[in-house]
């Protein structure tokens, strides 16, 4: 999702994306031409326009608390957090660094809730105190409205189903039992799966008796967890897939490379014999210079093609990340994605392997698509796995 950001906390990146942008949307107009107006009559509409802003505002400040509060917990265990996208029920937060064990996990989680739970108490008191001394409706309306949907976030959250705050803390209990994170998450994805549906499925009943609204909201998050945990489902397999193997194993050996004096029009007319690469090393001698991409080299104007270099148009070495044959593939496919991420998409979907006497020869390319293949071809090499022990224990 193509998101942009907004301001930085202790020098976390806070981005939104444009669907955030429709939520804020949704909530507004439901609050300022449905809740204010049914639970407050009698109001003019520019009270009713005003209320629903200043709510709005206040409701999102509250999902931001709830989400800094877990990545503050992340920084103090240890964790670095890379940057928060903000969505429905609070963010997303991107870690460079994995989390260190269930127990850490458990700390991190429960930050979240328990800023919600003190906002709650907070608004709810505020409302009370200002009924008490009278204030005007539009004010104990705002803050009794911030009270309950705290309060509603919090029991939301807290259902054991990925990727609310229940749902990691229910996987954080598995991780602790199994000792496998990654099948604990796969474990409690089906909860969170079955959650979705049922948030779905009551949407559509809703549609269909004329709770337009309801119906709406309730479709819209089902839908959203439903994908949301899908992802964690494809995060936990690959990692489950690529963990004890090494870059040797899933590299392509030896690397198509380019001279960096060949001229793109060489270039076009030799690409044929070249393997079916979107991009490829430039080296000179035995050193790494950077990659070019196809896409830049096609970029450059035809009638300037026998004069521009791969050279001039390559990614430089510097801006990409270089692996190793001994790297684990977990760290190496984090490394390709946080370049891709950063960059943008315009990056090599791949990475130089450095290696040989010296170790700084290109020895191999490993890509996206082998990243792709080894989880494709995980459930065999588990058969496989099996099939040998299966075999040794029958000869012994």
């Amino acid at each position: 999702m193509v998101s942009v950001v907004v301001f930085r906390v202790r020098g976390v990146p806070i981005r939104v994306g444009w669907s955030w942008l429709v939520i804020v949307a949704l909530v507004y107009w439901s609050l300022a031409t449905v809740l204010f107006p049914t639970s407050y009559e009698g109001l003019a509409t520019w009270e009713y326009l005003v209320m629903a802003g200043v709510a709005t505002v206040l409701l999102f400040a509250s999902l931001l608390v709830h989400e800094l509060c877990h990545t503050l917990q992340s920084i103090r265990e240890g964790v670095h957090v890379k940057d928060i996208t903000l969505f429905l029920f609070g963010g997303v937060s991107q870690a460079d660094d994995p989390i260190p064990g269930p127990g850490a996990e458990f700390r991190i989680v429960a930050a979240g809730p328990l800023a919600s739970a003190a906002l709650m108490v907070v608004f709810g008191a505020a409302a009370v105190s200002a009924q008490g001394a009278g204030a005007p409706d539009p004010w104990v309306g705002v803050l009794a409205y911030l009270a309950r949907i705290n309060g509603l976030l919090l029991a939301f959250n807290l259902v054991p189903a990925l990727p609310l705050d229940g749902g990691r803390l229910l996987h954080a209990l598995l991780w602790w039992r199994s000792g496998d994170g990654e099948r604990a998450t796969i474990r409690a994805a089906g909860v969170g799966r079955t959650f979705a549906i049922l948030l779905i499925g009551s949407g559509m009943a809703l549609l269909l008796v004329g709770d337009t609204v309801g119906g709406v909201w309730l479709a819209a998050i089902g839908w959203f967890l439903y994908q949301a945990v899908r992802q964690e489902v494809m995060s936990a397999r690959a990692t489950q897939a690529w963990t004890g193997l090494h870059v040797r194993d899933l590299m392509t050996a030896p690397p198509i490379t380019l001279p960096p004096d060949m001229t793109i029009a060489d270039l076009a007319e030799h690409l044929d014999a070249l393997a079916d690469h979107s991009a490829y090393p430039v080296v000179a001698g035995d050193r790494y210079l950077g990659t070019l991409l196809l896409s830049h080299a096609g970029a450059v104007p035809e009638a300037r093609r026998s004069f521009v270099r791969v050279v001039e148009v390559m990614t430089p070495a510097a801006s990409l990340p270089v692996l190793h044959p001994d790297d684990e593939v977990v760290d190496a496919a984090r490394a390709i994605t946080a370049s891709v991420t950063t960059r943008g998409v315009d990056m090599p979907h791949s990475s130089v392997v450095l290696g040989g006497p010296t170790g700084e020869e290109p020895v191999g390319v490993l890509s996206t698509a082998d990243l792709e293949r080894a989880i494709a071809a995980a459930p065999l090499r588990r058969e496989h796995v099996g099939e040998e022990r299966d075999r040794r224990y029958l000869r012994g």
